[in-house]
């Protein structure tokens, strides 16, 4: 923070010549991430708020996890009067600051942060107090753990269930979470929610499922428009809705209990309406858009090594090898990171981590706002967008939801994938004619990696049958997080067990697809974060059995073939979008459509590991080299990359491995990662 302390220790000189030094500076280090930071301090300095609120979002889109970027946005909110933002951005402050430890200067920052906060909170209405008050819980608990969250000052847990999630006045329908009940009866469900909402444990979270629609809370909803679907759910215990047709009778119905969706299938123009609020999803169009696919489907597998299955040639996945084989699979298709969270966050972004700066589990983490997602990609394309997952890395508290108009949420640790499968079927039977998009994330197959500890997961039942005890109850490496997993012969049969039963569980899928759609009416892509480290020998945390992850892609213009080009695995993004019809812009993304689909494809395959306190490492791959950079400083708290100690780098052959001593080659590559890393550089 070079610039920023300069800015900071001259604060006496007059705002234009600070301006005017901030300039020079850019002159010569145009992408120190911290320019915009000490613009919107000089600008603040001058009391030039609005400028000042520029520079700083520019700053947080560089470096959203700097927690100076949130406590000065805060300062300039509270200048401009919007004491909810300041309030949210000093909570986010302190949570950056202090989630990895303390930092230099904590006991003084923190006493700003908790007097500006007694300051504005006495500012807020008590809507925004309250919208406050939820948010500051969301930020106290891991992403992960949604739909729970701990209350603030107190050791206990709280279900988020009956409320709209990070609402905004200025949008007609905003995400309502309720209860999902699954086909249970009312009573039974409302019974359980009680039970799960009043524990009080945090393991709450990864036993509740979660229904949520984009909707509206109202007590009187018209719709002028046939052929729709309304999800609607009452807010109060035995709640009489009435619908009001254009023709004929009223229609009376109950819900016996709240916060539960039911479903309507509207065939007239109708109106709803009730003495109290009720919750009113977006109406679903029952008949497809013209020139769209009646189903996209994306199913995603955490931890589904590529490299294993073309070592093995898919012995454990015959269905899915047939399903696959008469479309496109990818052989070198490579995960943008080492770890779930920042590899789930490019797949949902089509941005690689120095862009969108996931690298921890923290709430306070969020898909960049300037960026659209994978679910408003679709939704503003025309489609009816569904996710079904238990993945930690689509956590609705750190964006998961954005562009979703229906979401079921059921924890990995919580549940197996055969229910998160079987919700999809449900959506497919339900909507059968309608333009669907749906997102299923599955997490079985990593389940077999997580034996590291005597409180190990339970796998399923024929993991545990198929293997003697022996083999069933070795721990790979205990106390060891499974992206650092050595070579454990003991894992590989509980991998392949992991792999014949997703295999088994979703060839329905696979077949219900191919009985109810044609060909060119779907489309649908298997992809995965990132491998399985223990399978192998090499001792490299971005070796090809962690990083080569899966692409797989069939449907209507997906040609029959097994590319040997070299993509990155959110390139499903932009194949997606052309085969799917959505013209869509992807100049701010960094996904690229390949040549195997008409496009022009990309050089090399980049991976990359940023992580707080450890070397910043990337892996560059092309057909006949692999570059390993590493930098010899430790990437601090807020992702940016130390290179003041320098780096290492050496050159692979893809075709022997040996080490190539090349100085030309050595340049090019330095480039490639230089020019990748510059704005997340601390100069």
């Amino acid at each position: 923070m070079g610039l920023l302390n300069d800015v900071l220790a001259h604060s006496d000189l007059e705002p234009a010549q600070l301006l005017a030094y901030i300039n020079e500076y850019e002159a010569v280090q145009p992408y120190d991430c911290m320019i915009g930071t000490a613009r919107a301090v000089a600008s603040f300095f001058a009391e030039d708020y609005e400028a000042a609120e520029k520079w700083i979002l520019s700053a947080l889109g560089k470096n959203p996890t700097n927690h100076m970027n949130h406590f000065y946005y805060a300062l300039i909110a509270k200048a401009q009067g919007q004491y909810l933002t300041a309030a949210v951005e000093c909570w986010i402050a302190g949570v950056f600051a202090i989630q990895f430890g303390e930092p230099e200067g904590w006991p003084e920052l923190n006493a700003q942060l908790e007097e500006m906060l007694r300051e504005i909170l006495q500012k807020l209405s008590s809507e925004e107090t309250q919208r406050f008050a939820v948010r500051q819980n969301i930020l106290n608990s891991p992403g992960s753990f949604f739909p729970a969250y701990r209350l603030s000052n107190q050791e206990r847990w709280f279900v988020y269930i009956g409320e709209f999630l990070y609402y905004d006045s200025s949008k007609k329908y905003n995400d309502f979470v309720c209860f999902w009940g699954q086909s249970h009866i009312d009573v039974f469900s409302h019974t359980l929610r009680h039970l799960l909402c009043q524990s009080g444990e945090y393991n709450a979270y990864a036993i509740t499922p979660t229904e949520t629609w984009k909707a509206a809370r109202t007590a009187r909803f018209t719709l002028k428009n046939k052929d729709r679907v309304l999800a609607v759910a009452a807010t109060e215990p035995e709640q009489s809705i009435t619908i009001w047709p254009s023709t004929g009778a009223p229609v009376k119905f109950s819900i016996a209990a709240p916060h539960i969706y039911h479903y309507v299938n509207v065939d007239e123009p109708v109106s709803l309406s009730s003495e109290q609020d009720f919750i009113v999803s977006k109406p679903v169009e029952t008949k497809g858009a013209p020139g769209k696919r009646r189903l996209v489907l994306t199913i995603f597998m955490d931890a589904l090594s590529q490299r294993y299955l073309t070592d093995t040639d898919y012995a454990c996945m015959p269905h899915t090898r047939e399903f696959f084989g008469k479309g496109t699979i990818f052989k070198n298709c490579y995960a943008t990171g080492e770890w779930t969270h920042p590899s789930v966050a490019s797949l949902n972004t089509g941005l690689y981590t120095t862009h969108h700066h996931v690298i921890y589990r923290s709430s306070a983490y969020q898909y960049p706002p300037q960026r659209k997602t994978v679910g408003e990609i679709f939704s503003e394309g025309g489609y009816f967008t569904f996710l079904a997952s238990g993945s930690v890395g689509t956590s609705p508290y750190m964006g998961g939801l954005r562009g979703f108009d229906r979401a079921i949420h059921k924890s990995a640790i919580g549940f197996p994938d055969s229910h998160l499968i079987a919700d999809v079927l449900d959506h497919l039977d339900a909507f059968p004619d309608a333009s669907k998009f749906v997102a299923l994330g599955l997490c079985d197959v990593h389940r077999s990696m997580e034996d590291t500890t005597e409180q190990a997961l339970s796998v399923a039942m024929p993991q545990q049958t198929r293997l003697g005890f022996r083999e069933a109850m070795a721990k790979t490496n205990h106390d060891e997080k499974s992206v650092w997993m050595r070579y454990a012969e003991s894992h590989i049969p509980k991998y392949q067990a992991a792999l014949r039963n997703f295999d088994r569980q979703i060839k329905p899928l696979y077949d219900y697809i191919t009985e109810h759609y044609a060909e060119d009416e779907y489309l649908v892509c298997l992809y995965s974060d990132h491998g399985t480290p223990a399978l192998n020998h090499e001792e490299y945390l971005l070796k090809k059995m962690q990083t080569n992850s899966v692409l797989m892609l069939r449907g209507g213009g997906v040609p029959a073939q097994v590319s040997e080009e070299y993509v990155n695995h959110f390139d499903y993004l932009p194949i997606l979008a052309k085969l799917a019809d959505i013209p869509f812009d992807f100049a701010g993304h960094d996904c690229v459509l390949p040549r195997a689909f008409g496009g022009p494809g990309r050089n090399f395959a980049y991976t990359e590991s940023i992580y707080h306190g450890q070397t910043y490492k990337a892996a560059v791959r092309t057909e006949e080299f692999e570059c390993r950079f590493e930098t010899k400083g430790f990437t601090g708290n807020d992702g940016l990359l130390d290179l003041s100690k320098g780096f290492t780098m050496k050159i692979l052959s893809m075709e022997n491995g040996k080490e190539i001593q090349d100085r030309e080659l050595s340049e090019d590559f330095e480039a490639i990662v230089f020019d990748h890393i510059k704005e997340n550089i601390k100069y």
